[in-house]
Parts: C-alpha cells; structure tokens; sequence
C-alpha cells in the first residue's frame, strides 16, 4: 500500500515549551540523529554547560532554561528531526519547508547537511543571533474564523509606518510572514512602541499583540553583523545537492537535481538571516506545485498548524475555505 504523499514543515522558535518536555528523548531514536545529539551532549558538557538531554529530562519546565535561545533552538532542532525520521515511516516526503529556525532543519531533514552538521549550524546561529540586541512581537492580521482581515492588516503596516517615522533608533520591519499572522522585529525602543500602537486583539484564547520572549530581531537588517560572523565560522559547512526538494523562506524551490550547493549556503547564511522570511510563500508553493496529500507540520509542538491553516483558508486550497471544513479535512497533519 502505497505511503500518503506529503510536505514536511519544520518548526521554529516557540515550538518547544511545557507541554513538549521530554520531547526530544521521547521521540529520538539509534541512528544519526541519536548520534548527532551524542556528539553535542559531549561538547556541551566540556563547555561546562548542561547537555541537551539533562535540558529535555528535566523534572519542570523553567522557562529561564528551556526558552534560553541556545537551548530552545537546539531542543527544537533535534526534536524535529526525531520525529522527522518516524514520520518518514508513515509519509512519502515530496519536499521539506521550514519556519525561521525551521529553515536551518529543513536543510538536514532534506539531505542537504547531515545531521551533525545541521547541529552545529543551528547552535552556531543561536549563538551569533543571541547577541543582537532587539525582539520580535506577535501580531494577527485574522479574525476569529482565520479569515484575512484588512482593517488589521492596514493597522498593522501603519504602526510598522509610524514606527519608522521617529528614526533609526525605532527600525523595525516584518521579520516573518507566518499565515495570517505577522512577526515585526525591531529594536528595544521599536518593540516598545509597536506594543503600545498595534490595536489589541482576542483570536480563539490568545490576545495579540505580543513579545516573543527569547527572541531577537530575526531577518531584518540588525542581524547583519550576524551575518557576517557566521560567513566567517560556517564557510566549511559541507552543504549538499538535497535528496529531496527543499523550499526556502522567498517560496523558491532547491530541487535534488538542479540547485546548487554555493547558493544554499550563501542564502542560509546571508538571505534568510537579514530579510524577510516568508512562511506563507513557502506553503503556497507547497500547494500549487506539490500538491500532496498532506501538508504534515512537525513537531515539536502544533505551533505550525494555524499558520498553515490560515494558508489552506486564503488560498481556498481543496475547496476548503472556512475553519470547520479545515478542521473537518485531512489535508493538514501533525503525526
């Protein structure tokens, strides 16, 4: 019997919180994956720093520990290739995408690095990105039913404009276009302000806008310099031709057979770092030119399924164009 065909969708940043404790050791099993966690077990520890395994095995959840950027984005990293393997039972995996951090996953998860070697790109970038000053806030530009809504999108480019009129010192962008929600990143003194001028909105129990705590100001131009230090200290990643098609954050296709292993790097490393990254790009090429049975959102957490649903909605994907009929579907997955 044949496998469902589908897109894999790697998670980012905040995918990893109380309910996803013992994940990773829940999920990781023999094999490179198991290895790769080995390795960075080890070289945590002779950094005199927990290994990721006593960070998952925790008896409680402590926030200062488990969302501390380095830990968080490592957590994530080899939950999501844990489970990517055991998904790879169930599904016939057409291309690989992923949000943000995701990306860095994507690129493993897609044949691209190895395992180890994606290990090291993400704790690499955490590392570099931890130094930037600055963070991200959370906003909707959908209404309860997931539905676009214009006069919150039109409020949220005027606060983004209003912003920027008071100077450098308040720079802040769109850091992510993630479904029918949007992340705008900034400097402490943007951040600040953008809280204060975004309208306030209730959608299902959660109340936008918000800070994303740990979060610094991903894919604008602040991270420049992060950038550039980690061209310097990552110009040895051994990036391959993927063994399956990978789609980046401008909603491009790496296809196994064509894309070229330089542009892969220059992009992970320079692109993606300091300009938008576009999620919802990403699953609407997912859809138009895959077309599978599954849009499959990996673990940990469920933190991509709105996201993708908001997609699915707009796009009217399958016919499917109200939040009962996605939730009656099948056409999204998260196991």
């Amino acid at each position: 019997m044949s496998r469902p065909t589908a897109v894999l969708f790697c998670p980012g940043r905040g995918s990893y919180g109380k309910g996803e404790l013992g994940f990773v050791g829940r999920t990781v099993r023999p094999g490179p994956v198991a290895d790769a966690l080995m390795v960075r077990d080890r070289d945590r520890r002779q950094q005199g720093r927990p290994s990721l395994s006593e960070v998952d095995g925790a008896e409680r959840f402590r926030p200062s520990l488990h969302l501390d950027g380095e830990n968080a984005a490592e957590l994530i990293y080899f939950g999501t290739m844990a489970h990517t393997e055991r998904l790879r039972e169930r599904y016939e995996i057409l291309a690989v995408a992923g949000n943000s951090l995701g990306w860095y996953t994507a690129l493993p998860a897609a044949g691209a690095l190895d395992a180890t070697s994606g290990a090291r790109l993400v704790a690499t970038m955490a590392a570099l990105q931890k130094q930037v000053p600055g963070g991200q806030v959370l906003m909707t530009n959908v209404d309860a039913d997931w539905r676009h809504d214009e006069t919150l999108a039109t409020a949220t480019a005027e606060a983004l404009a209003k912003c920027r009129e008071r100077g450098d010192e308040w720079f802040c962008d769109v850091s992510i276009r993630l479904g029918g929600h949007v992340v705008l990143a900034g400097t402490e003194a943007a951040v600040r302000e953008l809280l204060s001028i975004l309208p306030k909105v209730q959608v299902g129990e959660r109340e936008f806008p918000f800070r994303l705590a740990g979060h610094g100001p991903f894919h604008t131009r602040l991270c420049a310099p992060t950038s550039q230090q980690a061209q310097q200290v990552l110009a040895d990643l051994p990036m391959a031709m993927p063994s399956c098609h990978l789609i980046d954050g401008f909603g491009n296709v790496h296809s196994p057979w064509s894309s070229d292993p330089r542009e892969l790097l220059r992009y992970t490393l320079h692109d993606q770092v300091v300009k938008p990254f576009d999620f919802s790009a990403s699953v609407r090429t997912a859809m138009r030119e895959f077309q599978p049975d599954v849009l499959l959102c990996a673990g940990p957490g469920t933190s991509l399924r709105a996201p993708v649903g908001h997609c699915v909605l707009r796009e009217g994907w399958r016919g499917v164009t109200d939040k009962d009929a996605l939730f009656a579907s099948s056409c999204i997955a998260t196991d």
